[in-house]
């Protein structure tokens, strides 16, 4: 099977020889390494041609990460498509180790792994040839029933721990672009989660840096949580109609941080184009849902 990596970069010139060289040092080599520099005004330009051929660079006018992300799989021929963020790494054994499951679990087009958080200072000073995995522990899922039923309990990785069957990624993308920043990793995974059963490895086979410029994980800002919760539950289910009840409850939790942060106008044209897209009795079980959140705190 070709293997193929997508790295999404707007201004992470400092990060991207960590990201990169995690995957240029596997031990199953990478047929193919895109990074999509989405209109950096940082010096990613310069480092990205300093790896010559190892790497497919792009570069695009500034337009979001989903538009990077989609740029991306345009470009790649891979059979298992590798998402990894620019300021993240991959355990050096990731490629191989989870090219072998897909090998053996004909019926897994996704494969979802844990992720290790880790400072700047602990980036620079780790030893990655020290991070042994001595044993697998795998689960098979499928969440697919669950999700029309307006459920999940099964709480995904973040962009770096995805990898997908390309006939996946062939219905998961292109990703919407409107207000393409609060276009996730959540709607790919969602996604995901719906179409297929899948694998979960609970051990940490990448690293996830925890830094000021972050822009959710490690953050309480009730606004972004707002319009990324009801953008991805708005395009979810214009794509996915199938699991109405569960964008109907993501929406709910993107209005209870909306009221959390204070209703702010910037969200109520987002709000009625998602009520639009209800019937009488889901904008009465919503409402009634979310009155219940909202009290709860007063």
């Amino acid at each position: 099977m070709k293997t193929s990596v997508i790295i999404p970069n707007y201004n992470y010139a400092h990060y991207l020889p960590y990201a990169i060289e995690s995957v240029l040092n596997q031990s199953r080599k990478v047929d193919e390494l895109i990074v999509v520099d989405d209109g950096s005004t940082d010096n990613s330009k310069e480092v990205l041609e300093s790896y010559g051929d190892k790497i497919i660079p792009i570069f695009q006018p500034n337009s979001g990460q989903a538009a990077a992300f989609n740029t991306g799989i345009n470009e790649t021929s891979g059979d298992i498509i590798f998402l990894l963020d620019a300021d993240d790494l991959f355990h050096p054994e990731k490629i191989e180790i989870i090219e072998g499951l897909f090998e053996k679990n004909p019926d897994a087009d996704w494969i979802f792994h844990n992720l290790k958080h880790i400072s700047e200072k602990e980036l620079k000073n780790k030893n990655r040839e020290n991070d042994n995995i001595s044993k697998l522990d795998v689960e098979v899922l499928d969440k697919r029933k669950m999700m029309k039923d307006g459920k999940l309990d099964y709480y995904a990785p973040a962009t770096s721990g995805l990898s997908f069957r390309k006939p996946l990624t062939d219905k998961i993308f292109p990703l919407p672009v409107a207000d393409s920043i609060y276009i996730s990793d959540h709607y790919i995974k969602f996604f995901a989660l719906s179409q297929s059963q899948g694998i979960h490895i609970n051990n940490d086979l990448g690293l996830q840096l925890i830094h000021e410029n972050n822009l959710y994980t490690g953050k309480t800002d009730h606004f972004k949580k707002a319009r990324l919760f009801i953008n991805t539950a708005l395009h979810l289910k214009e794509n996915q109609p199938a699991i109405s009840a569960f964008c109907d409850n993501i929406y709910t939790e993107g209005l209870t941080s909306y009221s959390k942060a204070g209703e702010p106008e910037e969200l109520k044209e987002l709000i009625q184009k998602y009520d639009s897209t209800m019937g009488v009795l889901e904008k009465a079980k919503t409402s009634l849902k979310y009155r219940i959140k909202k009290s709860r705190l007063v």
